[in-house]
């Protein structure tokens, strides 16, 4: 759940593990940053499958006496749950890549592969910025950076004069 979350919403790690359960609407598949880089807030929307993940996640978890402010994703230290630190998602996400055989796996990896692959799928760019939280468009650029393949193939389907009719 952890993986997916970064990855089809874009969250930095202390935004993730900073989430609450009453930053989560399922139904509405929004998820409520409430302190975002510069303390800035926003509102994230996960894809379906996405959204079922948390589902499944929060399912086992849900109570009726349960505190809306507890965090969304909590690690047990000797029966105590506290919410997960950065160092701590750091270290999870380093282990999972090192069993999947992939080098340098980490929080803001995830971030630019929602970034590159949103852009990819046909994403709009000014969304993707409101999504990524950035107040620059500048910053969006960076982690657009198409490959020229992707810019070449852009081309083939967009290129104006191939769709003048002539």
């Amino acid at each position: 759940m952890i993986v997916m979350l970064l990855y089809d919403t874009g969250l930095r790690a202390s935004e993730l593990c900073d989430l609450v359960i009453s930053d989560i609407d399922i139904l509405q598949h929004k998820i409520r940053v409430r302190h975002g880089k510069g303390d800035k807030s926003r509102t994230v929307r996960p894809g379906k499958r996405c959204a079922k993940f948390v589902w499944e996640y929060l399912k086992d978890r849900l109570q009726p006496d349960m505190r809306q402010t507890e965090p969304l994703i909590q690690v047990s230290e000797h029966s105590d749950p506290r919410p997960m630190t950065r160092f701590v998602l750091r270290k999870l996400l380093a282990r999972i890549g090192e069993r999947a055989g992939v080098k340098n796996v980490h929080p803001h990896r995830f971030r630019h592969s929602f970034a590159t692959d949103y852009l990819r799928n046909g994403g709009k760019m000014l969304a993707l910025q409101e999504l990524l939280g950035h107040s620059d468009l500048e910053m969006v650029r960076r982690y657009a950076k198409f490959v020229d393949a992707d810019i070449a193939l852009d081309h083939a389907e967009a290129s104006p004069g191939d769709k003048l009719r002539l």
